[in-house]
């Protein structure tokens, strides 16, 4: 039961990480990529520490200290997961396209299959491997027939920062499995956005000042809210607490299915057909994340 509670929490993770490509775009008409990740990082913060002070007051067993060492630490994965994760996916949204972010991002699991095998914390296997390939297969199948990808100088840039974004959100997925073994997962992450937070913010305090005393469009603060709960805190309380149970390459497998909700959404909201090649460029990445999840975890 709990393996497929597991399974289905990476599975939400990917649908509200893909609603979000849309969704981001809507922001960013309003605010900075940099205005919008000190948004989040605070609201994910202040959500995040408030849920974690209730468990605790109903906890029967005291949590686990936090060592100097366990601090240094989380600051490091702020910085991957985090800080500059969503800053350079951000840059790289706003200065590309959404096809282009989609088409990217599906390097994530073979970059955090390929360190974790390289830095010897997961070993390479021949199922794995199949799946990862089948699910990069269906999603290039599905994303390529949108359009033809825009290498203009500025969506170059963008697609560079994209793949920054992937390799930094690869190497928070592989460093962070021990502390995960240690402390509970809200509280890690609680304390990754806390830091995060603390990190962005003295780079953008013009920009809050700005965005605070023009406003925003309600449609612009809905999107911000979006961002927060179901972009932010949510999928990386899932994502956390999946990645103390499951390896690390399991969870990024998942991003697979990303482009897959950013695929069908945009065939919605575009009025696009739903044709023959992207149903079966959709069971071929189904198949490569099913594929990955039943291998050894």
């Amino acid at each position: 039961m709990t393996r497929f509670l597991v399974h289905a929490a990476l599975a939400l993770v990917s649908v509200l990480f893909g609603l979000n490509y849309v969704i981001a775009k809507i922001a960013l008409r309003e605010v900075t990529p940099l205005d919008l990740v000190v948004i989040r990082a605070w609201g994910a913060a202040a959500l995040l520490f408030g849920v974690s002070w209730m468990r605790r007051r109903s906890a029967q067993a005291p949590a686990a200290k936090l060592t100097v060492s366990d601090v240094g630490q989380l600051f490091v994965f702020s910085l991957l997961g985090v800080s500059i994760n969503q800053l350079v996916f951000l840059e790289g949204l706003f200065r590309s396209t959404a096809t282009n972010a989609a088409l990217v991002l599906v390097a994530s699991p073979v970059l955090t299959l390929a360190i974790a095998v390289l830095l010897r914390r997961e070993r390479a296997s021949v199922t794995g491997g199949i799946g990862i390939g089948l699910g990069i297969t269906g999603a290039l199948l599905l994303i390529l027939p949108r359009g033809r990808l825009d290498m203009s100088s500025a969506a170059a840039l963008g697609n560079l920062f994209l793949l920054g974004s992937a390799l930094s959100y690869s190497l928070y997925l592989v460093f962070t499995r021990p502390i995960l073994s240690r402390h509970d997962p809200l509280r890690v992450v609680s304390w990754l956005f806390l830091l995060a937070a603390l990190t962005v913010t003295p780079m953008d305090i013009g920009g809050m000042r700005k965005v605070f005393a023009t406003g925003l469009s309600p449609a612009g603060w809905a999107s911000i809210i979006y961002a927060i709960v179901g972009a932010t805190a949510i999928p990386y309380l899932l994502n956390n607490w999946a990645l103390s149970r499951v390896k690390s390459s399991v969870v990024a497998v998942y991003i697979l299915l990303q482009p897959l909700v950013a695929g069908v959404l945009g065939r919605v909201y575009l009025g696009e057909r739903f044709g023959p090649h992207a149903a079966v460029a959709g069971a071929l990445v189904v198949s490569g994340v099913i594929l990955s999840a039943l291998r050894k975890t």
